[in-house]
């Protein structure tokens, strides 16, 4: 059986456009990022602005914006609103915990960086 020209090249695109797509992520809260990664970790995009509630007594505030996740490759987390936490990996999807209480699941999802096949796998959780 031969392929003509036309197939081919929709094969191409199919192939050409797998391998350059970028991986999204859908938040417990319902909010959808994009994730890329370096040797140091994952940085997790939000696609659409966020809004947050920062829990701080009498100065409690709602933050909305584009919000960046950094999650390191030794396990640890930051962000500009909740500061700086854990993150974890396991058959269900991954977690981001934050030491001031918040917490953010991605189930069902996992995190893969094309660069590195071995980055976070040491974040298991407990």
């Amino acid at each position: 059986m031969r392929f003509s020209r036309i197939n081919m090249t929709i094969l191409f695109l199919f192939v050409l456009g797998g391998s350059s797509a970028q991986a999204e992520l859908v938040s417990s809260e319902g909010h959808s990022y994009t994730s890329s990664c370096n040797a140091n970790g994952y940085a997790l995009s939000s696609e659409y602005p966020t809004s947050r509630f920062v829990e701080a007594g009498a100065m409690s505030q709602v933050i909305k914006g584009t919000e960046v996740l950094y999650l390191g490759a030794s396990c640890d987390v930051s962000n500009a609103h909740f500061g700086s936490g854990t993150w974890c990996w396991a058959n269900g999807g991954f977690v981001v915990e934050f030491d001031k209480g918040a917490r953010i699941g991605f189930a069902r999802q996992e995190l893969y960086c094309p660069m590195d096949d071995n980055l976070g796998l040491d974040c298991r959780c407990q």
